[in-house]
């Protein structure tokens, strides 16, 4: 065995707006005649849907300010005449998970994220040290005061008790990075002994919800003019004033020496929205102002919601940190499939309390806190000895193999669910996951031309089919005791294509897993020869060429792997006609006599 590069550790990170999913949170909304009804709200910051028991989606009626059920006309999202809880709208002809389509969807993404990006260039420094976040308290006009504890919520961040089993944001981080990052919070304004003392807004908590007859001071829900984004980043900017000067100045802010604050909690009153966007968990940048804190521009922040239930805890808190940190989410922002890459696998999936781990490959690609050494390639036959993801050290914690795909690899870590901090992932076990290097993060995923970047291969899975994401871990003693192209699941690569692969004996110890590993076909066989493509990228052909003679067979797939063109040469060059082919990115699949000698990557303009 030996280890592999899966990507340079000096790369650039995209750094934009990110969601906090909340699925069924409980809410009581309360109708213009005084009626009260009960239902529950899911989404994230850029869509937020509200719903019955059975998934009846339900809206406000802007006019009559009456939550009623949702009707689709010609793809909108509008209210209907049946007012919520007052009739069974199954009854009524209507269709319950009603939601905006993809496009309408990725609109508002992009509308939010484009204005946000900037790029940091990240080395073998980032993610390490010490790094001060600061948490400001927020109120708006006509709150009351915090009724919150400020002892369990400086616990929630800072407790450093009994060696990482007290479920906070500091160790949660100190474990995560094999004590290389360290997170200290402090509040502003400082409080009173137990009592949380606040900033306390100028205007009322109804100016930063949407417009309905029932609330005219409310934004308009667009993003021209006087609307969510300009109210969010002015509150927040008067917010940073206020507490500026109560910072102390020898409090280093900017451990990257990037000229910014490099994080900022701010904390508001009150529990999620309804139905809008702006009051609700996330992280974002302060684009659209400018405000300083002892010279370093107040810019990445997460935004929390101190009264919303179970939500307001350290593991939304940890997911969100992530993200400003440098990590994606894991789950899909939007996809009709209902398909579910990685679950509650991954911090950055689905939270869990306490908090899970981020998996093996989130540590070292995003996290910076597993090294080239510690991505271990499997070759060769033999038995091999794996530690807990949440070990000590980095040191055996996974095991990588490659696939007959250039972008796509085979990942496993060890999950002991007997670690503070692994207690709410499904199973203890082995878990395989497929990682897609072409992608950040799973998000986008549309199934098309944006694939996961990581997936967890589980019981029933295939490219088509969901499986059962809780039944991803293999251990000795359970039905999930092997994993080749012959079992249940079966190790595929995006395009359906099995890898050739066998794991078996998976044995538990205390502390450690023992596993058989095999390759039934080495895949270094099938690269017999370099092969190029040229122009790259390409605008009407490109020419596949090969350092040896003979005939090659050319096959353009999609990023899915779907067959779009084959062509056959009589020499060792082959040209691919792309006048018909959208511009993105596309694989040239190079065969001899049947035989897969390499896969290209090209890029139509």
């Amino acid at each position: 065995m030996k280890k592999i590069t899966l990507l340079l550790l000096c790369f650039v990170a995209c750094l934009q707006l990110q969601a906090a999913y909340l699925a069924n949170i409980p809410r009581t909304l309360v109708q213009p005649n005084g009626d009260t009804l009960h239902c529950f709200a899911t989404g994230d910051e850029f869509y937020v849907r509200l719903h019955d028991a059975n998934g009846y989606t339900i809206v406000q009626n802007p006019q009559t300010g009456y939550f009623v059920y949702a009707v689709k006309e010609n793809g909108k999202i509008k209210p209907s005449a049946w007012v919520a809880g007052q009739c069974n709208p199954a009854t009524k002809g209507l269709v319950p998970n009603l939601r905006i389509s993809r496009e309408e969807y990725l609109k508002l993404r992009r509308q939010m994220i484009m204005p946000a990006k900037r790029d940091i260039v990240r080395d073998e420094n980032t993610n390490h040290g010490h790094l001060n976040n600061l948490a400001v308290f927020i109120r708006f006009s006509d709150d009351t005061d915090f009724v919150n504890s400020f002892n369990d919520v400086d616990m929630m961040f800072n407790d450093t008790s009994n060696n990482y089993q007290a479920s906070s944001m500091y160790n949660y981080f100190k474990r995560a990075s094999y004590d290389q990052l360290f997170i200290h919070t402090t509040f502003y304004p400082a409080p009173q002994g137990n009592q949380i003392l606040s900033y306390q807004d100028t205007f009322p908590r109804g100016y930063f919800m949407p417009w309905s007859e029932t609330n005219p001071i409310g934004y308009i829900d667009t993003l021209d003019g006087d609307n969510r984004t300009t109210r969010e980043h002015q509150l927040l900017t008067r917010a940073s004033e206020y507490v500026a000067n109560m910072i102390p100045v020898d409090l280093d802010i900017d451990y990257d020496n990037d000229g910014r604050v490099d994080n900022i909690c701010f904390i508001v009153k009150g529990n999620v929205g309804d139905w809008n966007v702006l009051l609700w968990p996330h992280r974002w940048s302060l684009y659209t102002t400018e405000t300083y804190i002892h010279g370093k521009r107040v810019y990445d922040f997460n935004f929390q919601l101190a009264d919303a239930g179970g939500y307001f805890n350290t593991s939304v808190m940890c997911h969100e940190m992530f993200h400003t940190l440098g990590a994606p989410d894991l789950y899909h922002y939007h996809d009709s499939t209902d398909m579910t890459p990685v679950g509650s696998w991954d911090l950055m999936a689905g939270n869990s309390t306490p908090p899970q781990q981020t998996c093996a490959y989130m540590k070292y690609k995003y996290g910076n806190w597993l090294t080239d050494e510690q991505i271990i390639q499997l070759e060769q036959y033999g038995t091999y000895t794996i530690l807990p993801l949440n070990g000590e050290t980095g040191d055996r914690v996974c095991y990588h193999v490659k696939t007959q795909s250039p972008f796509e690899h085979i990942l496993l870590d060890f999950r002991n669910k007997r670690d503070p901090f692994d207690t709410g992932v499904p199973g203890y076990g082995i878990v395989f996951y497929r990682i897609n290097s072409l992608f950040h993060g799973n998000s986008n995923y549309n199934g098309d031309d944006n694939l996961d970047e990581i997936y967890v291969f589980r019981r029933d899975g295939s490219p088509t089919e969901d499986g059962q994401i809780g039944q991803a871990n293999f251990r000795g003693n359970i039905a999930r005791n092997k994993f080749s192209p012959l079992t249940n699941p079966y190790p595929f690569i995006a395009n359906g294509e099995f890898v050739p692969v066998f794991f078996n004996n998976f044995t538990s110890g205390r502390d450690s897993m023992r596993f058989d590993f095999a390759q039934w076909v080495s895949v270094a066989e099938y690269e017999t020869g370099q092969i190029t493509a040229y122009p790259n990228p390409a605008n009407n052909h490109v020419t596949v060429t090969a350092t040896t003679d003979g005939e090659i067979t050319c096959q353009l797939l999609n990023l899915q792997g779907q067959l779009l063109q084959t062509r056959n040469s009589e020499d060792a060059k082959c040209v691919m006609n792309l006048d018909n082919i959208p511009a993105g990115c596309y694989l040239i699949k190079v065969l001899r006599d049947g035989k897969h000698l390499q896969t290209l990557k090209i890029i139509k303009q």
